[in-house]
């Protein structure tokens, strides 16, 4: 069977298109309760967008595996929060934002 001999499956093609949509619904979902409890424990949208720094929470703050929205989102919003103080005791005046929590000190120097 050569390169060009190679049947195209529908079928598969459609299976992996619904599973992608799931994936990136199931990252808005994360994000979005993430989002919301971060707002509700007291941070404003601009020190969330600040903590950030231009990434979307699940990137910054990654899904750990069979964790649920709601786990997620408690410890997305307390990884937040920690960035958020490490970083305005470290130095208030400095304008970089969320040095990966789990990287640590080491990041910053």
């Amino acid at each position: 069977m050569g390169f060009h001999d190679t049947t195209f499956d529908a079928a598969i093609a459609d299976r992996t298109l619904h599973a992608l949509e799931g994936a990136r619904s199931r990252r808005r979902t994360y994000g979005q309760a993430a989002f919301s409890t971060a707002t509700d424990d007291g941070l404003m949208p601009d020190e969330i967008r600040q903590i950030l720094a231009g990434r979307r929470i699940v990137d910054a703050f990654p899904v750990q595996s069979g964790e649920s929205p709601l786990a997620y989102a408690a410890r997305a919003v307390a990884e937040m929060m920690v960035a958020y103080l490490r970083d305005e005791l470290s130095d208030p005046s400095d304008h970089r934002r969320n040095i990966r929590p789990s990287l640590g000190a080491a990041a910053i120097a």
